[in-house]
């Protein structure tokens, strides 16, 4: 047949994926070099499925067919609303081959926020799985005046609107292979902020910036075909976009994707994944649980504890080239230590090469644990403007405290007010519609400001917190809220916070505690009650040593309800909002300083 044929050929003919202009070129060059190695695993119907680049490439020429069919034109926007899986990445390959621009959008994200997005794009297709999910968007569709048509990938259900059953080919000789996939420069897709200060803005990322930032990010730890990816994060997030789907497809590198965050422990065990990207928060709780698994005794609570401070001793020794470790300490290490740790890593699957860390701050506490237990947490730090890596650690040259450093080909300087200003190649064309807001982003040099500060020490970098969330003090002090906080949810009885006290005297914070946790601890729950509030104040100031005075904690408002997206109080990331958070809980702050 017509469409096998032109397969065949495209496959016969070798391509350097390193020289590819654009995405879909790319695609392409991947499956005709390795048409027949794995390419993604997937859990259905019970079990795990392979799919090769072959594979995956006859999925993303009927697609690409659909689209042709569709009649939407180059630079037409398709909203990705899809949970991660192989639908997601054949329908933005199947798009950018026909020169679409894709707008991922996170799946569990409030409506309010997914419909700005569809609805700022300017997005005339929306392809997501089910009618239910659509159908849960509710009155807010209707403010979606240019989306045309939404398809459904996995439903043959129709709504009797704008929803309908994925179209399939006319015919397999409509399916494409090859062609013209555009420019380097031409915009491939439009990655939505978080919109922790405001309302999301589209960024504009083109395929040159998104395969410079993804073929640079695997020459600083080179990947293979030997590695296995377990993919955690959603895809809409430009963190698992670029190096969780990119970086693998360029180093055919297979990729599984995970069930869910509740089958997470079973997936590793058995899947047994290489690399892993997440966010600090899993790392934490991951933590969390060994901690809670030793408190089941006295013996085993000071095992791991020495085993901690044994491993950590060790690490250290390396980083900072300090004195030998204590040759009580190595006897303890072999006799003990190492099986605690090799415990510890096969929770992982025992074959973890790298936990590439980025989107928040890690608390020293859970990298420090890390370390200890010889697992390799290399911490990161990007932001979607940049497509999004700034800076990567090295497997051997890593630091727990230190974010690594520039990007090979990259430029970094410290500007006013310690603000981290960045010059790369996989900088953003701008905001979608925003040219206010893109020239308020560069300086007038061309420097991306990253609104971050930072400082750099050795090419080492280190950043210290976002400008924008530090709060000013009524007595003049400068504190930075992010540590606080990543210190604050290190404890087992809170689950989110957010820390306040821009204009006031001292910092307190709104904190989510862990209703059944908190329970046990306090014995009932009084929310209200100020001597269980000094209680947990007292707490929770323990795990601030590390905090200025100034900056300690003093009082709290304590929530047993979890902040959700349909709150507005936390970003499809979970970061906190901290204006609607502090707007949200006014009257409860005030009364803690009066």
């Amino acid at each position: 047949m017509r469409g096998s044929a032109m397969l065949e050929r495209s496959l016969d003919s070798r391509a350097d994926v390193s020289l590819c202009q654009t995405i879909p070129e790319a695609f392409e060059a991947r499956v005709s070099d390795t048409p027949d190695c794995p390419a993604y695993l997937q859990f259905v119907d019970g079990e795990w499925r392979t799919l090769t680049w072959r594979m995956v490439h006859e999925r993303v020429a009927k697609r690409r067919a659909a689209f042709a069919q569709s009649g939407l034109r180059p630079g037409d926007r398709v909203g990705i609303f899809l949970p991660n899986g192989v639908d997601w990445v054949v329908t933005d390959l199947a798009a950018m081959s026909e020169r679409l621009v894709t707008v991922p959008v996170y799946t569990r994200d409030s409506a309010a926020n997914i419909c700005h997005v569809l609805r700022d794009s300017g997005a005339v297709l929306c392809v997501t799985d089910g009618i239910e999910r659509w159908k849960a968007l509710g009155p807010q569709r209707k403010t979606l005046f240019e989306l045309r048509d939404v398809w459904l990938v996995k439903d043959k259900q129709a709504s009797g609107g704008r929803a309908i059953s994925c179209p399939e080919p006319l015919s397999c000789s409509t399916q494409k292979v090859g062609g013209d996939f555009g420019s380097q420069d031409d915009l491939a897709t439009l990655i939505y902020t978080s919109g922790t200060t405001g309302p999301p803005k589209g960024v504009m990322l083109a395929h040159r910036a998104l395969l410079w930032n993804a073929g640079t990010v695997g020459k600083i730890n080179p990947i293979s075909e030997k590695d296995l990816f377990l993919s955690i994060l959603p895809l809409a997030h430009a963190f698992e976009r670029t190096l969780g789907y990119l970086c693998p497809m360029l180093a055919n590198s297979p990729v599984a994707f995970t069930r869910s965050v509740q089958d997470l422990a079973e997936d590793m065990q058995e899947l047994r994944p290489t690399v892993m990207l997440a966010v600090p928060r899993l790392f934490e709780r991951i933590r969390e649980r060994v901690i809670s698994k030793a408190d089941t005794s006295v013996i085993s609570r000071k095992i791991l504890a020495w085993t901690e401070v044994t491993g950590w001793r060790r690490r250290q020794s390396i980083e900072k080239n300090l004195p030998t470790v204590p040759a009580i300490a190595q006897l303890y290490w072999a006799l003990v230590g190492q099986r605690v740790a090799r415990r510890v890593r096969e929770a992982f699957g025992g074959r973890i090469r790298m936990l590439v860390c980025g989107g928040a701050h890690l608390s020293a506490e859970t990298s420090r644990f890390f370390a200890a237990m010889e697992l390799p947490v290399l911490q990161g730090y990007g932001l979607t403007e940049a497509g999004p890596a700034v800076t990567g650690s090295k497997i051997d040259d890593r630091r727990c405290d230190s974010v690594g450093f520039a990007l090979p080909g990259s430029e970094l300087k410290i500007g006013d007010r310690q603000e981290l200003l960045i010059r790369t190649p996989s900088a953003m064309i701008g905001y979608w519609k925003n040219p206010d807001a893109t020239s308020e982003a560069f300086d007038e040099g061309g420097w991306l400001r990253t609104g971050d500060a930072a400082e750099i020490v050795d090419s080492r970098v280190y950043i210290k917190g976002r400008i924008k969330d530090i709060l000013v003090l009524s007595t003049g002090e400068n504190v930075n809220p992010t540590p606080i906080e990543t210190a604050l949810v290190a404890d087992p009885l809170i689950d989110q916070a957010c820390v306040l006290g821009d204009g006031k005297p001292w910092c307190s914070a709104v904190v989510v505690v862990n209703v059944p946790k908190f329970q046990v601890w306090a014995r009932e729950i009084e929310p209200s009650s100020e001597q269980i509030r000094k209680k947990l104040v007292k707490r929770i100031s323990l795990g601030l040593c590390d905090v200025p005075p100034y900056a300690r904690v003093r009082d709290v408002v304590i929530e047993v309800e979890p902040w959700d997206l349909e709150s507005g109080l936390i970003t499809p990331t979970l970061k906190p909002k901290r204006a609607r958070i502090a707007e949200r809980y006014a009257n409860a702050i005030n009364n803690l300083y009066v």
